[in-house]
């Protein structure tokens, strides 16, 4: 049996600035006409189905929820194709970082595993960091061992998950010296996320080799984000 323990704080991620940091209708016509569109959208797009749900259909009912903030909302809304690092396809669940470097690390492997199965020639891809707090009792898995399969590590989250586990704490073993957390129900966010810097991803074909810092004007190596953390002093 695994321990559970208190989690209580900020943590972060990463998404691409493509989506809109606003409701993409609030500028189309009045209330009536943005409700039409909304409802014609939620047809094929599953967060909405999934706001209808909670929301007992009023899906233009949300808009001082943090539960149903798109930021908060949209993870659990979503499969996942490729699965996360505790669940197969197609569990939805939210992945953070304890802080900025590792949520910069977690998002340059993500990118990196996307563009190169896509065969993506040299070029920048924008990118966010969101801050979510969190509160909730998780199981901590930081003493698994670092040679556990994957296949192993997903059985292990799909039981947890099915069980009604709120999360996991863990370690990865590519990022050593960070904690992440994999949320499992957007009940634990209480609070709306918060958008911070802003970061081009510079891929070169085969890799993510800089990342430009836009709030610093700045380039970060890839060899700072993958070094081993100091230790505390």
């Amino acid at each position: 049996m695994h321990p559970k323990i208190p989690i209580e704080g900020l943590y972060r991620r990463l998404i691409p600035s493509k989506y809109p940091t606003i409701d993409i209708y609030e500028r189309f016509g009045g209330r009536e006409m943005q409700a039409f569109a909304a409802e014609l959208e939620a047809v094929t797009n599953p967060r909405l189905t999934a706001k209808s749900r909670i929301t007992g259909g009023d899906i233009s009912s949300d808009s001082g929820s943090t539960r149903l903030q798109n930021w908060n909302h949209a993870p659990f809304s979503y499969p996942m194709p490729e699965g996360s690092y505790f669940l197969p396809a197609p569990y939805s669940v939210m992945e953070l970082a304890v802080d900025e470097r590792a949520a910069l690390a977690r998002a340059v492997l993500r990118r990196e595993q996307f563009l190169s199965q896509t065969d993506e020639l040299a070029c920048g891809v924008d990118m966010r960091m969101l801050s979510h707090r969190i509160k909730g009792e998780f199981v901590d898995l930081r003493g698994l061992p670092a040679d556990t399969s994957q296949k192993a590590r997903r059985l292990l989250g799909k039981e947890l998950f099915e069980n009604g586990a709120q999360g996991i704490v863990h370690h990865m073993t590519e990022l050593p010296g960070h904690d992440f957390v994999c949320v499992f129900t957007s009940e634990v966010l209480v609070e709306k996320a918060t958008q911070g810097a802003h970061f081009r991803f510079r891929w070169n074909g085969s890799e993510i080799n800089r990342i430009f810092d836009f709030s610093s004007n700045a380039d970060i190596d890839r060899s700072e984000l993958f070094s081993a953390p100091k230790a505390a002093a």
